[in-house]
């Protein structure tokens, strides 16, 4: 054992380096924070200051500039738009676009829906087979495909998308009627689909995320008094005795009332008539619903000019 020289025997010199090493650690910390260091962080923080400010008006520049080229072509298209027209000829107003759009009705859509095992599911007799051959129904009446092939038809057309689709209802074999609004994004596969359904079903309506708008809900019977005033309901059949042309009876509609197209939703049968003013035939053969609805979207773009 090696003793110190100058300390006592007996003498705790173990004290002197832990305090030697207290010492080090405390210039260490000191080291952090030194002046200088500070001084450069200062400076740092103050180069990235002005960069930033330097950024952002060159970017105020960018938006003044692209403000003013907006203003000069705005103005440039008003003098060429004022060129055109005739000095002493008021301009035409167009009459083309009608005043409140269309409005489309499926009747007797098949949307039953049914507990299979724990689950409340719309029947479908591409994934319920099974069950629909022990209860003993025919799988032709249960088609909720061709609701969905119909609605994604009407609401992803360009009449849509110009927004002259005022409102779709559903009228199912139940009796359920339902009304849609015409911004609603429907699901793109019918198991999606069947499931949305069976939710409106169930809680009588489907809200927009985040707000409180109902985008499709129950309604109370009868339709008729959910239509617009001026409306003219037009209903489709095969077998009805006035067979048209679609484009020429399209035409003669005219743009003061509102045209409202009643099409059967189901695999084979006729629809209700009740209500309907007037029933036509398209076609000599006959068609789906999709096709009619593909038809009639043409020709209303047609006639509006919705390009």
């Amino acid at each position: 054992m090696v003793i110190a020289r100058g300390l006592p025997r007996g003498f705790p010199y173990r004290l002197i380096y832990n305090q030697r090493s207290l010492w080090v650690k405390r210039r260490q910390r000191k080291s952090i924070l030194r002046p200088c260091s500070v001084k450069k962080l200062l400076s740092h923080s103050r180069e990235e200051h002005e960069r930033e400010k330097e950024h952002e008006h060159a970017v105020s520049k960018d938006e003044e500039r692209k403000k003013d080229m907006a203003k000069a072509r705005k103005e440039e298209a008003k003098a060429g738009d004022s060129e055109d027209i005739l000095p002493g000829i008021p301009p035409v107003p167009s009459t083309n676009h009608p005043k409140s759009g269309v409005v489309f009705v499926l009747e007797k859509a098949s949307l039953v829906p049914a507990y299979v095992g724990r689950t409340y599911e719309i029947l479908n007799p591409d994934k319920h087979a099974d069950f629909l051959r022990k209860k003993n129904m025919n799988p032709y009446d249960y088609r909720p495909d061709i609701v969905h092939e119909i609605l994604v038809d009407i609401l992803g057309s360009r009449l849509n998308m110009a927004g002259m689709v005022q409102a779709v209802f559903v009228k199912t074999d139940l009796g359920h009627l339902i009304k849609i609004k015409p911004h609603v994004r429907i699901p793109p596969t019918l198991g999606k689909f069947c499931a949305m359904m069976s939710q409106l079903l169930q809680k009588f309506s489907i809200k927009a995320r985040g707000g409180g708008e109902k985008l499709m809900q129950l309604i109370e019977n009868p339709l008729v008094k959910h239509l617009p005033v001026n409306s003219r309901i037009i209903g489709l059949s095969v077998s009805s005795p006035k067979a048209v042309r679609l484009r020429d009876y399209v035409d003669d509609v005219g743009n003061d009332c509102t045209p409202v197209f009643v099409i059967g939703a189901m695999a084979h049968g006729k629809i209700n008539d009740d209500y309907t003013d007037d029933l036509i035939s398209v076609s000599a053969l006959p068609l789906s619903a999709g096709a009619c609805v593909r038809r009639i979207c043409y020709e209303l773009e047609r006639k509006w000019r919705i390009l």
